[in-house]
């Protein structure tokens, strides 16, 4: 009875233990704005949203009171005067609204991370406003917060150039005058009061002003437009408070076209980086054509033949594939497209780091692998490999970066959580909940089904925003006074692929996994990644890509949802810089990408793609292995062995190259799983 009760104590305090890491590492980041309308229009729609796309878990909260000055926001406090509407936006993005609340009652409400302060737009760039009332205000709100609380000096923006607002008189009318004046009396306001961070959404709205959309960033001529103002707003904050590069982060609101997102996102990031000055967003003050989706306005077009060499003549044997036109095309796809990236490098050393071999209750061994890529161990990769305890000899592999980092492919607690000196590297503050896109990762299934598993992170390569290649491997490679990759050398995508090679590297020499068998799969760009990964390396032995869209299985030429400018103008650094004189000019182009499928033949491919997901271009991701069979033919095999494009969850796996098209948007899931294992069976088990 004694030692059952020991037995349950110690039950206890472990649940209590692991019930206390879970709430540590999904903590929430909780921000409060002191304002007005213009905080509302700031925090109140999609900033929530933005961090949850991150896997960032927020309260946000607005003390309203319209109008609302400094002066009025220190009368309230002497006072405590119950006079605001408290809005409030908790963990699960639900907002609720308590009026006839007091200031001190609010910041006792949570242990605020954050807290905003602003001055009520007329005076926004009258510094004597700010001198006469910020600093009561401060050290009231100062007092009533937690030590480790930032406080912060929301910097508005100026009005429509033709405001009828009263206050625009102070500016003499004149938006660039009332914008100088905002920056400058924000500025000195901060020095005044020691107020380090300063939010430059007044800079984000002017930056946004410089493209196509122009002086209509308000909706009345001095508050927000609801969708693109509003939204550019929120990307400053997020950006500013999360140090997360919003460019590329996957919320928008809903209506919201491609250009105007770019815009918010792109004019947000360049007043982060520059906040007193205007940048200029040169590449955008026209908008991209219309994303087209409609099947009957794809454009004329003509692929180049994927068996015709570049002077004219036509290959014939597999000799001439493999020393004549598979070369030419991986030099058209390197300098053109994706970049030249280095050798693997001469000091690249593994350690095994950690092994259990009882994970997932018995079922796998789990390992944790550093891939070092210097000799002082500095820079590596953190590889995680699940292998099927039942299993006799070496086991075939699927091998996939993944997004969001390896803890969150699976709630296993054994997955190394990344270090904070990784999230730094990473050009993160917060990590993603444990566990957190276990869905696209059927751990369990590819066990039971004889095959290991293994991933690592991307940032372990290259962080997926665009910081002039200084955060990733680039860098360990430049030529002396080189500050980022030629014209022809690799973007991020082609360091990723690079990064999946030097794993490879690896798995030759785990006894556990047979190297000869590895099946290598990528989501979305991912896909992209490995589609381009399996062309350059031949060990790989067979090549998944999922919704990989423009840049991945999708034709170029056919100008259908993602286009070559599209993805070059959202995703900097995803290709080469020669990519971009693509952009719009797809025709040009010296390749198209069933000729990348082809550079994989004689191995297995499969693509895969979603009815909703237009912009992957489901039929053009088609047609690309359609188009590559004739390769396939050459070596004897059959590539993709239907001539029309499959129904929908009607998959095609007979051939060397499959396909299929699912109902659902754009994600990877079981359904799709199940396929890539099917057709793995047929080409990966020895007794096939």
């Amino acid at each position: 009875m004694k030692q059952n009760k020991v037995l349950i104590v110690i039950l206890l305090l472990l649940l209590s233990f692991l019930a206390s890491g879970a709430c540590a590492q999904q903590k929430a980041i909780k921000i409060l704005a002191i304002g007005n309308s213009f905080s509302q229009d700031a925090v109140e729609q999609y900033l929530y949203e933005l961090a949850n796309a991150e896997g960032i878990p927020v309260i946000i909260g607005n003390m309203y009171i319209a109008g609302c000055s400094l002066e009025r926001h220190v009368k309230n406090a002497r006072s405590n005067d119950s006079a605001y509407a408290y809005r409030k936006i908790s963990l699960d993005g639900k907002k609720i609204e308590k009026k006839k609340m007091a200031l001190g009652t609010v910041l006792a409400d949570e242990e605020w991370d954050y807290v905003s302060l602003q001055q009520a737009s007329p005076f926004s760039g009258m510094y004597e406003t700010y001198e006469t009332s910020l600093p009561e205000l401060v050290e009231y709100v100062k007092v009533r917060l937690p030590k480790k609380a930032e406080l912060m000096l929301h910097q508005t923006w100026a009005y429509a150039a033709n405001a009828t607002n009263t206050g625009f008189k102070n500016y003499g009318r004149d938006q660039l005058t009332m914008y100088h004046s905002i920056v400058k009396a924000v500025d000195k306001a901060s020095k005044l009061t020691k107020i380090k961070m300063i939010i430059p959404t007044g800079t984000a709205i002017q930056n946004a002003r410089t493209s196509f959309v122009g002086d209509h960033m308000n909706r009345d001529g001095y508050h927000l437009d609801l969708k693109i103002g509003r939204y550019t707003a929120a990307c400053t904050w997020f950006e500013k408070i999360f140090e997360r590069n919003v460019v590329g982060n996957p919320y928008y609101p809903e209506g919201m076209n491609y250009d105007q997102r770019e815009v918010a996102q792109k004019a947000a990031h360049g007043a982060v980086l520059h906040p007193d000055r205007i940048t200029e967003l040169t590449e955008l003050k026209e908008p991209a054509a219309k994303v087209n989706y409609d099947e009957s306005k794809v454009p004329a077009y003509t692929l180049p033949d994927v068996l015709t060499l570049n002077n004219g003549q036509k290959v014939v044997t597999i000799k001439e594939w493999v020393k004549k036109r598979r070369p030419e095309l991986i030099h058209l796809f390197e300098t053109q497209m994706y970049g030249k990236a280095p050798a693997h490098p001469k000091d690249l050393h593994f350690r095994v780091l950690t092994e259990d071999k009882n994970a997932l209750n018995g079922l796998a061994t789990r390992r944790e692998v550093a891939v070092y890529l210097t000799k002082d161990e500095k820079h590596y990769m953190t590889v995680l490999i699940y292998l099927p305890n039942q299993r006799q000899g070496a086991v075939p592999m699927f091998f996939g970066i993944n997004f969001k980092g390896n803890h969150a492919i699976h709630p296993d607690e054994g997955i190394t959580l990344p270090s904070e000196e990784k999230l730094l590297t990473y050009g993160r503050k917060y990590m993603f909940p444990r566990g957190n896109a276990a869905s696209r990762w059927p751990v369990e299934m590819l066990m039971k089904h004889g095959y290991g598993l293994a991933t690592f992170y991307r940032g372990d390569i290259d962080p997926d925003f665009d910081d002039a290649f200084r955060n990733g491997v680039h860098p360990l490679f430049y030529k002396k006074g080189q500050k980022r990759p030629a014209d022809d050398e690799w973007g991020t995508l082609a360091a990723w692929a690079w990064g999946m090679s030097c794993v490879m590297d690896y798995f030759e020499t785990d006894k556990d996994i047979d190297a000869k068998r590895v099946a290598i799969f990528g989501h979305s760009r991912l896909g992209k990644t490995t589609l381009w990964a399996g062309a350059i390396d031949p060990r790989f032995a067979l090549v998944i890509s999922n919704d990989s869209g423009c840049g991945g299985a999708a034709l170029s030429r056919r100008k259908v949802g993602e286009t070559v400018r599209a993805v070059n103008r959202q995703f900097t650094h995803w290709f080469c810089r020669n990519f971009w004189q693509y952009n719009d000019k797809e025709e040009n182009l010296p390749v198209d990408q069933h000729e990348l499928i082809a550079l994989i033949a004689p191995r297995p491919v499969y693509i895969a793609s979603a009815e909703e997901d237009c912009w992957a271009d489901p039929r053009g991701e088609f047609l690309s292995g359609l188009y590559a069979s004739p390769v396939y033919e050459l070596f004897g095999l059959p590539g993709l062995p239907v001539k029309e494009m499959p129904a929908v969850n009607e998959p095609e796996l007979s051939g060397t190259i499959g396909y299929h098209i699912r109902s659902g948007q754009h994600d990877i899931n079981l359904y799709d799983w199940t396929q890539y294992v099917q057709f793995a069976d047929k080409h990966l088990k020895k007794d096939n």
